[in-house]
């Protein structure tokens, strides 16, 4: 399966310097950009009239058998409570009138879990965007064989014109005709509204799976729409056609930034959506910062018919601003939730379209920028949207789309903890990549300490300058503390499995609580940057010698990973301590942790614990796999039980 921006997951899926009291690794850190002042959000903070839509599929023997798109008005109390009007069709009926109420929940940093429209009993992991105008969220944590994708927008206020929709537009679209995976197919819809009810062009890239999965682009000049005072509305695009086309229930935002959409025809259940481009200027370095992301995507890994995966997934986007950046989702493959880490690449035109995936395809935008905003007085992008596709010509076999909103920032008085500042002290992948017992964690914050210092010996203490951390309650081991950051040590006694809280004391003076996934694992590769390489694997020889491009890894060979976040060890290592030097060394429990170099499984792991004499650090010797294709950046991947990294890479020779 693949993300928006990751590598294929492989398979389907199915010793450092002995320094005790400051590890080669415990300043091995970054800094978060300063933030802007906000308050943190809560129930009140999502209230109001908003527009939705929502598509849902459900999966069966390989393919989709039950689908059902629900669009309309939905009113948010402030209070933890929602009601809904609008229409829903299933399957290959026409839509009908429909109505309910629900109930939501928002976290500090802005995740909001709350019960799906059309299922009341599904709960959909979704997030407000920073200026609280859309909603976008998934059914990643569902234990059944339903997935989907839900966005809103926020009602306008005052009446509008066709005047409102001017300018271009960029969106994805996903389509199962009568319900069914048959037919599904996704595209990548530009659009450009001439503010009088035409839209001069629209034109789309994409692919059905009843066309083979081959890419084509169709192109319309005589779309038309309109634009009722409330924002709902109506669009044409154009004559009938093989992959986007016909009449369309419509909703607009109050300024026109956002478009959503879905069929009004019998047995075409659809979603469709799309932003105003952020402009003629854009670039990769505009394109920086936290987005949060939701995708659905269905993919067909085999040549037989109804041999079909599915996935939903909500997570974050951290763009780097130089062609690289970090997805960390919760991605549930069929029934199976997973948390997964992956590096990407992106290209940005000046139009503001682009390409977003593990490897840039010249002439292919599957994705744009949107909505400009002012961050930290720059003005950046508010959202990316796109779908999955391929050059014209070409046969792609995933399906999808995907909608990201630039996450909020915040900052806070006194003793503060970023609600978005818990990250791996070795991979950096933000949330909601969990933390899991016995990982090195960085916070970041404000106050958070009256100055730096590190701990001077191992075990390691659970105060430092009067500072103090609590994960679930219990006191963590403290490496290092500064007032705006402090590096800890999960302790092995928090259980993984949903989420925990995190907070500092400073001077008896308590921060916020951050609420933070936890995992059984949660693996992370000590990594760093050299001229080729912007996520280089913190990768030894058995002789101690850095693996680098001037002496590389070769196949056949036994290197050593240096890695945090395996999660508990046996025999059980205290909190704070030391990992045995001597045996019986510390293992890793989990039974079904693999290594990937190029997607080439490792058949020899001689052994994978605790790094000797270092608290919190985990050590992989392993042998590379005499079948993988040398390079200089390799990628390095990890999956245990519960996840899967792939954000480093290692020189391989010959």
């Amino acid at each position: 399966m693949l993300s928006p921006g990751g590598r294929p997951l492989p398979a389907r899926l199915g010793g450092p310097r002995n320094t005790r009291s400051r590890q080669f690794l415990l300043l091995c850190s970054g800094v978060l950009a300063a933030p802007a002042p906000a308050q943190f959000f809560d129930d009140a903070s999502l209230s109001g009239r908003y527009y939705f839509v929502e598509l849902q599929v459900t999966a069966s023997d390989g393919r989709a058998t039950d689908g059902r798109n629900l669009s309309g008005t939905i009113t948010f109390d402030g209070r933890g409570g929602y009601t809904f009007t609008g229409r829903q069709g299933v399957g290959s009926g026409a839509p009908a009138v429909a109505s309910g109420a629900g109930t939501y929940s928002v976290a500090s940093a802005g995740g909001v879990a709350m019960a799906s429209p059309i299922r009341a009993n599904l709960q959909v992991r979704a997030w407000l965007s920073g200026d609280r105008n859309v909603v976008v969220g998934a059914s990643t944590e569902a234990n059944d064989n339903v997935n989907d994708i839900f966005v809103a927008i926020r009602a306008p206020a005052a009446n509008l014109t066709n005047a409102v929709l001017n300018g271009n537009y960029t969106g994805g679209y996903i389509s199962f005709p009568d319900g069914r995976s048959d037919g599904v197919r996704s595209a990548v819809v530009t659009l450009t509204a001439a503010g009088d009810g035409r839209f001069s062009r629209v034109t789309a890239l994409g692919h059905a799976f009843d066309q083979g999965g081959r890419n084509i682009m169709q192109d319309d000049t005589a779309s038309t729409y309109a634009i009722n005072g409330d924002g709902t509305g109506t669009a044409n695009f154009g004559v009938a056609a093989s992959l986007f086309s016909a009449a369309r229930d419509i909703f607009i935002s109050p300024d026109g930034s956002y478009l959503i959409g879905t069929s009004n025809a019998t047995g075409l259940r659809d979603i469709f959506f799309a932003t105003r481009n952020y402009g003629t200027s854009a670039s990769a370095q505009v394109f920086d910062g936290r987005y949060s992301i939701v995708e659905l995507n269905v993919e067909r890994p085999s040549s037989l018919a109804n041999d079909l995966s599915f996935s939903v997934g909500s997570g974050t986007i951290q763009a780097l601003g130089n062609g690289r950046a970090l997805i960390a989702e919760r991605l549930r493959l069929n029934r199976q939730p997973l948390d997964v880490s992956l590096v990407n690449t992106y290209l940005v035109n000046a139009d503001s379209t682009g390409s977003l995936g593990p490897v840039v395809v010249a002439g292919v935008s599957n994705m744009a920028l949107g909505v400009s905003t002012t961050v930290d007085g720059t003005t950046r992008p508010y959202t990316v949207v796109g779908a999955q596709v391929g050059a014209v010509g070409s046969i792609t076999n995933l399906y999808g789309i995907f909608f990201a909103v630039r996450s909020p920032s915040f900052s806070g008085a006194g003793v503060f903890l970023h609600p978005n500042g818990v990250v791996s002290n070795a991979s950096r992948a933000p949330a909601p990549n969990p933390i899991a017992p016995g990982s090195i964690v960085e916070l970041y914050g404000s106050g958070l300490a009256p100055g730096n210092v590190e701990a001077p010996a191992l075990p390691l203490p659970t105060t430092l300058q009067g500072v103090s951390v609590t994960v679930a309650g219990r006191l963590a081991p403290l490496f290092f503390v500064s007032p705006g950051q402090i590096n800890i040590q999960v302790p092995f006694e928090v259980s993984g499995g949903g989420t925990t809280t995190i907070q500092v004391t400073n001077g008896g003076m308590r921060s916020n609580e951050v609420v933070v996934p936890v995992a059984a694992t949660g693996p992370g590769v000590y990594a760093y940057a050299d001229a080729e390489s912007q996520n280089r694997a913190l990768v030894t020889h058995a002789n101690g010698s850095l693996v680098t491009p001037q002496s590389p890894a070769l196949p056949g060979e036994t290197v050593i990973l240096y890695v945090t976040g395996l999660g508990v060890l046996n025999p059980a290592v205290a909190s704070g301590a030391a990992n045995p030097g001597v045996p019986p060394l510390a293992l890793a429990v989990d039974p079904n942790i693999r290594i990937f170099f190029g997607g080439e499984p490792a058949g020899t792991v001689p052994f994978i614990g605790g790094a000797p004499l270092f608290a919190g650090l985990n050590q992989i010797n392993v042998v590379i796999p005499v079948t993988v294709i040398g390079g200089t950046n390799v990628p390095v991947a990890i999956a245990t039980s519960n996840a899967f990294t792939d954000l480093v890479d290692i020189p391989i020779g010959n």
